[in-house]
């Protein structure tokens, strides 16, 4: 009984700091720094305005390392529709998302879209091992000392950006999407 009580209170410990870490997680690190305002969000799209990004509403460029090693910056996929969604393994919404994800890659994957998957702060084994048990096929970048979460104002995740062919951040949505809601997005970016 009191082994049942015990596992029982260290996953209720357990639920409630991976919540408090997924709101609060870079409070800490960028404090009187964030510029953004935190609410909950509607299944409606959060227009962006330039304290999201930069002045022009262009994405903030940047490179990171892929699972293979290679670096990797935004402006490759400069003449593609970029799906950017912050994420990281110990996230349960963002592990929720991510078969969705997958099937939106799949479904525009020849029409000039690209997925980029940036997981924040975990090491290239625990995400590599993630991305190949589930069978991910997008790109996965690494955001080890989340440098560019930290560009990018995330607070809280997953967030998600969706980037059109000239690199302007079209919509931003924070929370987990679903693959309606992603379809809708990719849509207005591959209809353009």
């Amino acid at each position: 009984m009191k082994k049942n009580l015990l596992i029982w209170g260290t996953a209720l410990i357990l639920v409630i700091v991976a919540f408090y870490v997924t709101k609060n997680y870079s409070n800490a690190k960028s404090a009187g720094t964030v510029n953004q305002t935190q609410s909950t969000q509607s299944s409606s799209s959060q227009s962006l305005n330039t304290a999201d990004t930069t002045s022009d509403n262009k994405a903030i460029d940047f490179t990171l390392t892929d699972l293979d090693g290679k670096k990797v910056s935004l402006k490759d996929f400069r003449g593609k529709n970029v799906y950017l969604n912050f994420w990281a393994t110990w996230c349960p919404p963002c592990r929720g998302e991510m078969p969705e994800i997958e099937k939106v890659y799949q479904q525009y994957k020849d029409k000039d879209f690209v997925v980029l998957a940036v997981d924040l702060g975990e090491d290239k084994n625990t995400v590599q091992n993630f991305i190949k048990q589930n069978n991910y096929n997008f790109k996965v970048l690494l955001d080890s000392d989340q440098s560019v979460a930290t560009k990018y104002n995330i607070t809280a995740i997953p967030v998600s950006y969706f980037i059109d062919k000239d690199g302007n951040v079209v919509t931003k949505r924070v929370g987990a999407l679903s693959e309606e809601e992603m379809q809708s997005y990719v849509k207005q970016l591959v209809g353009k």
